[in-house]
């Protein structure tokens, strides 16, 4: 007997996720397109492993032809090499993959290769992205936290003058910093300019 093609959902969600990829944003997108809510897989768990129950119960449904539906590539693994095995798994077991923010879709028949470069450029953005947000979100809450952030302020002569002592008095470049408000590598670079170090 052969069964029709099943066309399944996944979400996921870690702790670190931020409001724009919550577990609710995904369940909307995926419904959007059509998957129905008993086909849709969800996971709270961090991305780096595949250990995650939502996942498994997924895998062991499976079958060649049926389509896993993710709102954002990176719902299948955080880790971008992990991602480029599941994907190629998934393909070589006759598995659609449809990745919707991406708008990848391995069943219009594209060829691997095709589908590899686009699933790769968009994860790796993705990873850029992703980074450069959180470098962003970090910033800000250490301003609103009332922390100095940013490139530290080069040294004054006095606190130039007050390091070299500090060093011959036999302190690292870490308690020197911490005195300073600086980073290590601050200070042994105006030390190193001094000839000190």
């Amino acid at each position: 007997m052969t069964t029709l093609p099943v066309i399944y959902g996944y979400a996921r969600v870690s702790k670190a996720d931020d409001d724009s990829k919550n577990l609710e944003t995904q369940l909307h997108i995926l419904a959007e397109h059509g998957i129905r809510d008993h086909l849709v897989f969800t996971d709270v768990a961090s991305g780096r492993s595949l250990l995650r129950p939502g996942w498994q119960a997924l895998m062991e449904l499976l079958q060649p032809g049926d389509t896993v539906v993710v709102a954002f590539l990176d719902r299948f693994s955080r880790n971008f090499e992990e991602g480029v095995r599941i994907q190629a798994e998934l393909t070589r077991q006759d598995i659609g993959i449809v990745a919707i923010r991406e708008n990848i879709d391995t069943r219009e028949g594209s060829a691997a290769a095709k589908f590899f470069r686009r699933s790769m450029l968009a994860q790796g953005a993705y990873q850029v992205d992703s980074a450069s947000e959180r470098i962003k979100l970090g910033l800000e809450r250490a301003r609103a936290e009332g922390r100095r952030v940013g490139r530290p302020p080069a040294l004054s002569g006095e606190q130039l003058e007050q390091c070299r002592r500090m060093a011959e008095e036999g302190a690292g470049l870490r308690q020197i910093a911490r005195v300073f408000g600086c980073s290590p590598a601050t200070v042994k670079k105006a030390l190193d300019m001094e000839g000190t170090v």
